[in-house]
Protein backbone atom coordinates (compact mmCIF):
# COMPACT_ATOMS: atom_id res chain seq x y z
CA UNK A 1 0.00 0.00 0.00
CA UNK A 2 1.09 3.38 -0.89
CA UNK A 3 0.61 4.95 2.19
CA UNK A 4 2.73 8.23 1.22
CA UNK A 5 0.06 8.58 -1.34
CA UNK A 6 -2.82 7.46 0.96
CA UNK A 7 -1.42 10.53 3.53
CA UNK A 8 -1.37 13.05 0.90
CA UNK A 9 -4.84 12.74 -0.59
CA UNK A 10 -6.60 12.33 2.66
CA UNK A 11 -4.47 15.68 4.17
CA UNK A 12 -5.81 17.39 0.41
CA UNK A 13 -9.43 16.03 1.28
CA UNK A 14 -9.24 17.23 5.00
CA UNK A 15 -8.26 20.99 3.95
CA UNK A 16 -11.28 21.22 1.08
CA UNK A 17 -13.68 19.88 3.85
CA UNK A 18 -12.36 22.05 6.13
CA UNK A 19 -12.73 25.15 4.24
CA UNK A 20 -15.88 24.05 2.49
CA UNK A 21 -17.73 23.91 6.13
CA UNK A 22 -15.85 27.28 7.52
CA UNK A 23 -17.02 29.41 4.41
CA UNK A 24 -19.94 27.60 2.63
CA UNK A 25 -21.81 26.49 6.18
CA UNK A 26 -20.11 28.95 8.54
CA UNK A 27 -18.92 26.42 11.27
CA UNK A 28 -16.26 27.69 13.36
CA UNK A 29 -16.53 25.47 16.78
CA UNK A 30 -13.36 24.52 17.88
CA UNK A 31 -15.36 21.19 19.32
CA UNK A 32 -16.36 20.08 15.02
CA UNK A 33 -12.99 20.60 14.36
CA UNK A 34 -10.97 18.61 17.16
CA UNK A 35 -10.90 15.04 14.76
CA UNK A 36 -9.74 17.56 11.69
CA UNK A 37 -6.33 17.84 13.57
CA UNK A 38 -6.02 14.14 15.09
CA UNK A 39 -6.88 12.87 11.61
CA UNK A 40 -4.40 15.42 9.93
CA UNK A 41 -1.92 14.16 12.06
CA UNK A 42 -2.90 10.45 10.79
CA UNK A 43 -2.54 11.20 7.56
CA UNK A 44 1.17 13.43 7.96
CA UNK A 45 1.83 10.25 10.27
CA UNK A 46 1.57 8.08 6.87
CA UNK A 47 3.13 10.78 4.66
CA UNK A 48 6.23 11.14 6.17
CA UNK A 49 6.81 8.28 8.38
CA UNK A 50 6.79 6.04 4.71
CA UNK A 51 9.00 8.83 3.09
CA UNK A 52 11.63 9.09 5.80
CA UNK A 53 11.59 5.77 7.97
CA UNK A 54 12.47 8.14 10.82
CA UNK A 55 9.66 8.23 13.37
CA UNK A 56 11.52 11.45 16.06
CA UNK A 57 11.76 13.31 12.57
CA UNK A 58 8.15 12.50 11.18
CA UNK A 59 7.13 13.99 14.70
CA UNK A 60 9.36 17.21 14.48
CA UNK A 61 7.94 17.76 10.56
CA UNK A 62 4.21 16.95 11.74
CA UNK A 63 4.41 19.41 14.51
CA UNK A 64 5.71 22.30 12.25
CA UNK A 65 3.15 22.05 10.08
CA UNK A 66 0.71 21.88 12.62
CA UNK A 67 2.76 25.05 14.36
CA UNK A 68 2.17 26.57 10.45
CA UNK A 69 -1.42 25.66 10.62
CA UNK A 70 -2.21 27.04 13.90
CA UNK A 71 -0.35 30.40 12.47
CA UNK A 72 -2.58 30.32 10.10
CA UNK A 73 -5.66 29.85 12.01
CA UNK A 74 -4.27 33.13 13.84
CA UNK A 75 -3.78 34.98 11.06
CA UNK A 76 -7.20 34.15 9.43
CA UNK A 77 -8.87 35.23 12.58
CA UNK A 78 -6.68 38.76 12.38
CA UNK A 79 -7.22 39.54 8.57
CA UNK A 80 -10.68 37.53 7.96
CA UNK A 81 -13.20 37.00 10.86
CA UNK A 82 -11.82 39.99 13.01
CA UNK A 83 -14.66 39.31 15.76
CA UNK A 84 -12.95 39.06 19.25
CA UNK A 85 -15.61 35.71 19.45
CA UNK A 86 -13.38 33.86 17.34
CA UNK A 87 -10.27 34.50 18.30
CA UNK A 88 -8.04 31.50 19.08
CA UNK A 89 -7.91 30.07 22.36
CA UNK A 90 -4.64 28.97 24.24
CA UNK A 91 -6.74 25.80 25.50
CA UNK A 92 -7.63 24.97 21.98
CA UNK A 93 -4.16 25.38 20.79
CA UNK A 94 -2.67 23.31 23.34
CA UNK A 95 -5.30 20.58 22.57
CA UNK A 96 -4.98 20.57 19.02
CA UNK A 97 -0.97 20.12 19.32
CA UNK A 98 -1.84 17.46 21.58
CA UNK A 99 -4.35 15.67 18.49
CA UNK A 100 -2.19 16.55 16.03
CA UNK A 101 0.72 14.75 17.96
CA UNK A 102 -1.80 11.65 18.52
CA UNK A 103 -2.30 11.31 15.14
CA UNK A 104 0.98 11.52 14.12
CA UNK A 105 1.64 8.47 16.21
CA UNK A 106 -1.23 6.40 15.30
CA UNK A 107 0.08 7.22 11.20
CA UNK A 108 3.22 6.19 12.60
CA UNK A 109 2.15 3.05 13.60
CA UNK A 110 0.01 1.99 10.73
CA UNK A 111 2.63 2.36 8.98
CA UNK A 112 4.85 0.00 10.37
CA UNK A 113 2.46 -2.72 11.40
CA UNK A 114 0.15 -2.59 8.13
CA UNK A 115 3.25 -1.87 5.78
Amino acid sequence: MNFALLGLIGLISLFLVAQITTYIFGILSDRFYAPFHFLAGVMLGLLFYSITLNGLATILISLSIGTLWEVYEYLMWKFVLKKKIYKPKKSDTIADFCLDFLGVVVGIFCVIYLG
